[in-house]
């Protein structure tokens, strides 16, 4: 293809590439406002099974990391539920609804509070239920439902029992608690308790279960009222179910879907979208909730024999989904393999080394094109191996490291029981992991060049790949237990590992699961990446210097150590520590209690921690500010900002009027606002610190 036609049509590939990184939104539009997911949608089997998941009538639950797409299913979902005039769709990003209830002093923490949270935040869900359903029928009687619910008539009356606050007979505080019902206003929670420095109170809004509405008496009223309009099902896509914490969470599965999964209610149907290892269920029955999850090894494991066809699987589907967006975006005037240089490289290398760089996740896809198309398309040249790497280096190094550690420093919501200092040993880990992998390919080639013996298997790689005076020895996975793989799911969430297989391990009824660290991080740390291409190449991976079953607990432990605090004796022996938990008494002082697990990273980054958290601000502000920093010298909207970080437009405008006068955002006007980042916010939280 001439550079001419490539040049030509950059603008719509751009389209393309960048539809990706919000392809689950509903605003993806052409010129004339048309909804594009119906033709852009792909189902990760070309059955559309994942689809028709969607759309039965058993409760479900969509596990995925950010940007499997689990939206998206949904909004295709509620496109083929529109015709149906028996269905009724209703769609509930969970997380903006907690935003729209957040009240001025929620960084109190109050208990009190807090509850006033919970009534408001689930009575914003009943009321985005209650603006689906009026869309599509008006009724008077619905109007009247939802007017009894907004006055307190059908509030739980353990809920109201519950939060009640008893204190000792010593505590002379004052404490009272009224709810208010009033037809002039909204149902409020008031709460007033004043403290005292010897304050000694009991609580007991503590309960196993939080149940606010007498859920099922509204579901009943509002079948009845369905039912005269021949709605016979009413699907319920819970959005962003992860990003609320364990108390909101267990409010939603509480108050709304164990009830409804509970009562066998033949109306309302469940789907809940989430993330792996983040998922609060209660005491939900787990054959009654059905998981599908959207990460390319649990997905196609499933329905292969073996890994290479797992990767054939997830490769065909990345290839998939990018001839779907270049089809629909381009008018069918580009054909695939027009992208890139097949004089370089054959056009399936160019599909693995996508699947490598984005783990098959749309949205990872999506940033990695977008950062690969100024250095090729826009100049009217075809994508490069080369520019693969360079973008997802970048995507690497602006995105996925930022929001593993970088940012999180700043953000209010990492002050919450010592979750920088999780943050930080999880920081120590993927630092470590990188620190053996680098190890292990020095060490090898330093002993066959010395003519040392090393196995077969890497001696034969040696030689195969040399280029010129450069050695190619991949070090980019590792295996542990099984059993034990759950130490690596913070890692894997922020995609600075992925998992790749499971196997059976050497060890008799051993499972092993295999990982491999992100491809943008190795390239970044000059790892090298996948495994050799020769017979029984198979077994590469399998060899015991990447078993990190006893590596990666270690590295882990060794960030608490126990220490008397009497006589300060530390227990670097594990055998020794087991006495001490088994008799609860220093073995060298003797003083009962005083040995504790002291987190070396507390003393260490102390300082530290405490200048982050001077300067900290909403999550929010510094995702706003991350994108500005990331697109200088550019300008963007509050809309443009609004497409990266899954946020209204709104949220983005109001988050300005606090950033504005702080000084870390300016903007100029033409026919909208535009902003940029100031120096002074690029100083405080985007330089080293």
């Amino acid at each position: 293809m001439s550079n001419i036609n490539l040049l030509a049509c950059r603008n719509n590939i751009e389209e393309a590439f960048k539809s990706l990184i919000q392809s689950g939104r509903p605003d993806i539009r052409d010129e004339e406002n048309n909804d594009l997911i119906p033709q852009l949608y792909v189902d990760l089997f070309e059955n559309n099974y994942i689809l028709r998941q969607a759309l039965d009538e058993n409760h479900i639950i969509f596990k995925g990391r950010k940007g499997t797409g689990k939206s998206t299913v949904f909004l295709q979902a509620e496109n083929m539920l529109k015709q149906n005039k028996n269905k009724l769709s209703v769609y509930i990003n969970l997380q903006s609804c907690y935003e729209e209830i957040r009240v001025s002093n929620i960084d109190t923490q109050e208990e009190l509070t807090r509850y006033n949270i919970y009534y408001n935040f689930f009575n914003e869900i009943l009321t985005t239920i209650k603006k689906n359903i009026s869309k599509i029928i008006p009724d008077k009687k619905l109007d009247k439902l939802f007017e009894e619910i907004h006055d307190g008539e059908y509030i739980d009356a353990d809920f109201l029992r519950n939060m009640q606050v008893t204190t000792n007979a010593e505590n002379s505080n004052s404490v009272s608690l009224n709810y208010s019902k009033a037809k002039e206003a909204p149902s409020e929670l008031h709460a007033s308790l004043t403290k005292d420095k010897k304050i000694q109170s009991e609580t007991k809004h503590e309960s196993r279960e939080i149940r606010i509405l007498s859920i099922n008496k509204i579901l009943t009223k509002l079948k009845e009222i369905l039912s005269k309009h021949r709605i016979n099902k009413v699907y319920l896509f819970l959005d962003d179910f992860s990003e609320l914490n364990f108390n909101h969470q267990k409010l939603v599965i509480d108050s709304l879907i164990s009830p409804i999964i509970t009562s066998y209610n033949d109306m309302f149907v469940i789907k809940l979208a989430a993330y792996p290892y983040r998922i609060y269920l209660g005491n939900i029955d787990s054959s009654k909730i059905i998981p599908h999850s959207l990460d390319f090894y649990d997905v196609f494991e499933k329905t292969s024999t073996n890994y290479t066809k797992v990767e054939d699987s997830a490769i065909n589907y990345v290839k998939r989904t990018l001839e779907k967006r270049i089809t629909v975006y381009t008018h069918n005037q580009i054909q695939l393999n027009e992208l890139f240089d097949t004089d370089k490289n054959k056009l399936d290398e160019y599909f693995k080394t996508l699947f490598f760089a984005s783990a098959g996740i749309p949205r990872c896809l999506g940033y990695v094109l977008t950062y690969c198309f100024l250095g090729s398309i826009n100049q009217g040249d075809p994508i490069t191996i080369s520019n693969i790497n360079n973008a997802a280096k970048k995507y690497y190094t602006d995105n996925i490291l930022p929001d593993f550690f970088n940012d999180v420093r700043f953000k209010q919501s990492f002050y919450d029981d010592k979750k920088i200092l999780n943050q930080l040993a999880q920081k120590n880990l993927m630092e470590q992991l990188i620190n053996i992998s680098k190890k292990f390919k020095r060490m090898q080639i330093e002993s066959y060049s010395k003519k040392e013996n090393i196995k077969q298997i890497y001696s034969d790689t040696l030689r195969k790949y040399k280029v010129s005076t450069t050695y190619w020895l991949p070090s980019s996975h590792f295996f542990v237990d099984k059993d034990i793989e759950s130490i690596l799911h913070t890692l894997e969430l922020y995609f600075i590992v992925n998992k790749f297989n499971e196997g059976s391990s050497r060890k008799p009824g051993k499972k092993i699961s295999y990982f491999g660290l992100n491809y943008g991080l190795c390239l970044e740390n000059n790892i090298d990446y996948g495994k050799p291409e020769f017979r029984r190449s198979y077994d590469y991976w399998r060899q015991d210097e990447f078993d990190y079953t006893d590596i990666i607990p270690q590295i882990l432990s060794n960030v608490e150590l126990p220490i008397c605090q009497n006589c300060g004796y530390e227990y670097k022996d594990d055998l020794e520590y087991e006495m001490v938990k088994k008799f609860n008494r220093c073995l060298k002082c003797g003083e009962e209690g005083t040995v504790h697990a002291v987190n070396n990273f507390e003393e260490l980054f102390k300082e530290k921690i405490e200048s982050w958290k001077k300067i900290s601000l909403p999550d929010l502000y510094i995702n706003i500010l991350r994108i500005l920093y990331n697109n200088r010298p550019n300008k963007l909207s509050a809309h443009e900002i609004a497409l990266e970080i899954d946020k209204h437009h709104l949220a983005i405008t109001n988050a300005m009027k606090k950033l504005k006068p702080l000084g870390y955002v300016s903007y100029n006007i033409t026919d909208k606002r535009y902003y940029c980042i100031e120096e002074i916010a690029i100083s405080k939280f985007f330089t080293t610190n």
